[in-house]
């Protein structure tokens, strides 16, 4: 009884060694916060870029497709959409390669864990966003820019709702250095800041194909290019703002652990 008791206990480790032949459990087992984290978080990125590539080449045309079969789209706004549609199929690359470079960048060493997810982690989904971004506005003012030349309204369309995840991420040096703000009653630099995060040059306009030019149209192209530029900025202080936030609790845990008070005692 106590045989058949046993074998009964034993029986899903047998069944996991002859029919999956342990490989499952020897790559748990070989897993490690190391190479593990990097090697999969790199995976990760790498098939991430892909899909971004294709539901952007997917959805431009699939946009395309509505434009020119469009009875309002003119003749003269087809001609120009060629140009745009061409433009909008080109720029997944980029996005993607970006996507899967930074993600890339992870699989490298790390100095441990906690500083690979609240550091590394972190400030490579910024960088990603950021660059993102500022790709995407630089195509839509290339966009824009073909729409002033042809003097009317082309096909434009930009898709890129696979990083939706990540968006959360781009947010949190500002969230923190608010919360950081409120708790020091300095509101007012938040609201400087955050105006000068959300600087944004017009960049719409409705042409209505008269072939006749102005300056203020060639104002809004000028503008769409500076977004561009202020869009890196933001970055680079989102950046910034988050080094100096992490370099705050990074030294704060570290005081816990061993803390320390510069006190002079000098005998008189």
């Amino acid at each position: 009884m106590k045989k058949i008791y046993q074998q009964i206990l034993d029986f899903p480790q047998m069944v996991n060694q002859k029919v999956f032949n342990a490989q499952l459990n020897t790559a748990v087992d070989k897993f490690d916060s190391q190479d593990g984290v990097r090697s999969y978080t790199k995976s990760i990125y790498q098939i991430l870029s892909l899909i971004v590539l294709v539901t952007m080449e997917v959805a431009v045309i699939k946009g395309a497709m509505a434009y020119f079969t469009d009875a309002a789209s003119t003749g003269l706004g087809k001609a120009g959409s060629v140009l745009t549609t061409l433009v909008l199929v080109y720029s997944a690359f980029p996005i993607a390669h970006i996507i899967r470079s930074r993600g890339e960048s992870l699989g490298g060493s790390h100095n441990g864990i906690i500083t690979f997810i609240f550091k590394d982690f972190v400030t490579t989904n910024i960088k990603i966003l950021g660059e993102v971004a500022a790709v995407g506005a630089f195509i839509g003012a290339t966009c824009f820019t073909l729409s002033f030349v042809f003097d009317t309204n082309l096909f434009t369309v930009t898709s890129t709702n696979s990083l939706s995840a990540l968006a959360g991420l781009a947010s949190l040096p500002m969230e923190g250095l608010t919360n950081l703000f409120a708790a020091l009653k300095l509101d007012y630099l938040t609201s400087v800041l955050a105006s000068f995060g959300s600087f944004n040059m017009a960049g719409t306009q409705t042409f209505t194909g008269d072939m006749l030019w102005n300056a203020n149209d060639l104002l809004l192209v000028a503008g769409a290019f500076i977004n561009v530029a202020a869009g890196l900025a933001g970055l680079y202080v989102n950046l910034a703002i988050y080094h100096f936030l992490y370099t705050i609790v990074s030294n704060f845990i570290k005081w816990i652990q061993s803390p320390s008070i510069p006190i002079s005692m000098k005998s008189k």
